[in-house]
């Protein structure tokens, strides 16, 4: 596979995954009431011509061998879209954001977390992920890893700004209830604005020939 920058070469110019806890559910599937012992979380993203994924670890537990909860955005043309799924209540840090399932930065220097309760939706906001995919496709082009086959991944350590979050006002938090009622299963009464605050993060070593993330 070749490491994708459709929407991106202007932007350039000028400026693996571990083992998922579960599915994640498309936005229609996920059913909750105020009565759920799960909670759940929704996230408007830009979508662009390429596939990626948020990556997140709970209460703290990430690196290697650790569980993770992945919440992947399907290729399509350019615009903003919601992704949303179901979560057991505690505290999410965004740890990766992965392009393609091949490349990768490690949100290490800078990134959010929220939490999510039982019975509510946690509404963070607009995740502008783009800054942070324009850095992992410069680092494939100036490293010469811009093809990966199989298993084969590129991890970046490298300090990435925290990613903006926009949105948060009363026209995105109502935007984001009118998406629950119309494509969550009527949900819109439990869409709650996340509490979200920037932290960062260290690394861990698995041996001497691996640097985690977390």
């Amino acid at each position: 596979m070749r490491i994708s920058t459709a929407v991106h070469a202007a932007a350039i110019a000028a400026l693996c995954l571990a083992a998922p806890a579960a599915a994640q559910k498309t936005p229609e599937k996920i059913k909750l009431t105020e009565r759920s012992r799960d909670g759940a979380v929704l996230i408007r993203v830009p979508v662009r011509p390429y596939s990626y994924a948020l990556q997140f670890s709970k209460n703290g537990s990430s690196g290697f061998m650790s569980r993770v909860y992945l919440m992947k955005v399907q290729e399509g043309a350019p615009s903003f879209g919601y992704v949303a799924r179901t979560l057991s209540p505690g505290r999410y840090r965004l740890d990766w954001i992965w392009q393609q399932g091949h490349w990768s930065a490690c949100l290490e220097k800078g990134t959010i977390q929220f939490d999510v309760k039982p019975g509510r939706i946690e509404y963070v906001g607009t995740i502008r992920a783009d800054r942070v995919l324009a850095s992992i496709q410069e680092r494939a082009f100036s490293t010469g890893q811009i093809e990966k086959v199989g298993t084969a991944y590129d991890v970046s350590h490298a300090g990435v700004e925290v990613p903006p979050v926009e949105d948060r006002d009363e026209a995105g938090l109502g935007a984001a209830r009118a998406f629950a009622d119309s494509a969550m299963n009527g949900s819109g009464r439990l869409v709650e604005l996340a509490g979200v605050e920037t932290t960062a993060f260290g690394t861990s070593g698995f041996g001497k020939a691996v640097k985690t993330c977390g």
